[in-house]
């Protein structure tokens, strides 16, 4: 390999070349490297050494397998810093650890810190309890993108807000999380927490409980928030989300506290058992409520004035919706919701264009065509 003196790019994965030395450090003209597994000697794969030769590294990098890693030493030796062109990073850790302790384990993390640079970084299985500083540095004044993912051992996040340029930000299967805190945030002398963040998701957090709201103007541009599968989750989101335009929650407890949300997506929330209509923000355009089965809606109902497309699937205790107010509904879809026998066919505006039920055994009798009760109440609808 080290013959190929004009090679620019090189592509080992899957290859069985990981089980000896490549000699980089002779590939003077490489400058995409894909697919490499950056492990110790012993356990088959490239050397951090290896890795630390290569200094005209272009686009992206991946380092796995980073359980196999003793000390920071080692790490220092992958000279990651010195990748001044390497946009995209990943570190991702799997099995068991060889390091001594957490402290070993952040020191690690510490040694892989990237160029300033860089715009894309995930961090995937990282076993310590503790994020490295670098992580928050304001310094990354082109990091766009961060995703934390199955940091199963770390019970705090860090000072993510002070990232002046980051947009999207995921952390998933977090399960040593039970409260997001205001170190989350960062400085108290910093304005605008999150000051660019676009998209923000939360996803598989199993023992999260609370979210601290600091309320000083974080999330100023936050467009879309998803919450999934946090089920121990309760409280507010943060107040004056002015941005935010689309709200995903699944397997979570509802919230309160949004603003100028025109989407929202309830999915598979078992203690969900009313709506808060009231509460709800007038830009408000479609409401989608799927595998709710908790879900009643006893009256009193308040008027959804707001709402223009409605959904319901699989809500199988949703019995009666006759006294919902739907003044400016265009379409109603509800499909799966075995137990529902009443529609606000009395209330039905002329703004309704499309009705659509399916799997609604004791609703369908009432729609039949000319025969059914409601039949003459929605016989008008320009598509059924």
């Amino acid at each position: 390999m080290e013959k190929l003196i004009n090679l620019r790019h090189l592509d080992i994965s899957n290859s069985s070349l990981l089980k000896m030395s490549l000699h980089l450090s002779k590939l003077k003209c490489l400058h995409v490297l894909v697919g490499a597994k950056f492990l110790l000697g012993d356990h088959g794969g490239l050397r951090m050494e290896d890795l630390g030769e290569v200094h005209n590294l272009y686009g992206s990098l991946s380092v796995l397998e980073l359980q196999n890693m003793i000390d920071k030493t080692q790490a220092l030796k992958a000279n990651i810093k010195g990748k001044e062109n390497v946009e995209k990073l990943s570190l991702e850790w799997s099995g068991s650890s060889t390091a001594d302790n957490s402290q070993t384990e952040r020191a690690i993390l510490d040694g892989l810190c990237p160029y300033t640079n860089i715009k894309e970084l995930q961090i995937t299985g990282y076993k310590g309890t503790k994020f490295s500083y670098w992580l928050a540095d304001p310094s990354f004044l082109k990091l766009i993108e961060l995703s934390l993912c199955n940091c199963k051992d770390c019970d705090s996040l860090p000072a993510l807000g002070q990232l002046p340029s980051l947009k999207f930000l995921s952390i998933r299967k977090m399960h040593g999380i039970i409260e997001v805190t205001g170190e989350f945030y960062g400085s108290s002398s910093c304005r605008n927490h999150f000051n660019s963040l676009e998209k923000l998701e939360f996803e598989y957090m199993g023992e999260w409980k609370q979210w601290h709201v600091v309320g000083i103007g974080e999330f100023p541009m936050l467009e879309k928030l998803s919450i999934k599968n946090c089920p121990k989750l309760m409280g507010m989101l943060p107040e004056n989300l002015c941005s935010l335009t689309e709200l995903r929650m699944s397997e979570t407890p509802l919230f309160e506290g949004m603003k100028q949300i025109v989407e929202l997506d309830i999915g598979n929330c078992k203690s969900l058992t009313s709506l808060p209509f009231r509460r709800l923000p007038s830009t408000l355009k479609r409401i989608r409520i799927t595998g709710c089965r908790e879900l009643k809606l006893d009256p009193p109902v308040d008027e959804m004035s707001y709402c223009n497309i409605l959904d319901f699937w699989n809500c199988r205790n949703l019995q009666s919706l006759s006294e919902l107010v739907l003044s400016s509904i265009s379409e109603l879809t509800i499909k799966d919701c075995p137990n529902l026998q009443s529609l606000p066919v009395k209330r039905m505006p002329s703004s309704l264009s499309k009705l659509v039920i399916s799997n609604c055994p004791l609703l369908t009798p009432l729609l039949e065509f000319k025969k059914g009760k409601y039949w003459s109440n929605i016989s008008q609808i320009p598509s059924i």
